[in-house]
């Protein structure tokens, strides 16, 4: 009987020892619209056309940084964030990890994709640890301002 409190003990100290951990998120977001694969992946597919779409993102770069191809993002507020694809299904998604930013984000990974269909899905995840829970809101918010600058580009076609 003694062995409880004891585990309870050990329990609680782990317990406090976690709660400075960062807290893992993950954000999804998608739009359907009527239109077709190519017509989609065209405005959206490749990975620095995104200066193009995304109405926070106002200039992208490639270079090729410890070996690697990245896209450097500059913002509408002029801060910087370097991402690298690390994965790409022709024409049907690309996923990227953020490999420097001025956010208090860490492992930031995340995948946008079209899925045909009746209507065509267009999906973008990330997923990301952080220290502060109001850097959810900020992903949430980017997120939908692309897809939502999507959805209005499309609309024009």
């Amino acid at each position: 009987m003694t062995f409880i409190p004891k585990f309870s003990a050990i329990s609680a100290s782990l317990l406090c020892a976690t709660a400075a951990w960062p807290a893992d998120f993950q954000v999804k977001r998608s739009i359907e619209v009527p239109s077709s694969t190519p017509q989609v992946w065209q405005q959206i597919g490749d990975f620095c056309d995104i200066d193009d779409w995304h109405p926070n993102v106002s200039s992208c770069a490639l270079k090729v940084m410890d070996g690697s191809l990245v896209r450097v993002l500059t913002t509408d507020t002029g801060e910087e964030a370097i991402q690298k694809r690390i994965a790409q299904e022709e024409s049907l998604s690309y996923t990227y990890r953020t490999v420097r930013s001025s956010l208090p984000i860490e492992r930031f990974t995340a995948t946008l994709s079209v899925q045909p269909g009746e209507n065509l899905l267009i999906e973008w995840i990330a997923n990301f640890s952080s220290e502060d829970p109001d850097m959810e809101a900020v992903v949430v918010d980017d997120i939908e301002a692309g897809l939502s600058a999507i959805e209005s580009i499309l609309a024009l076609r």
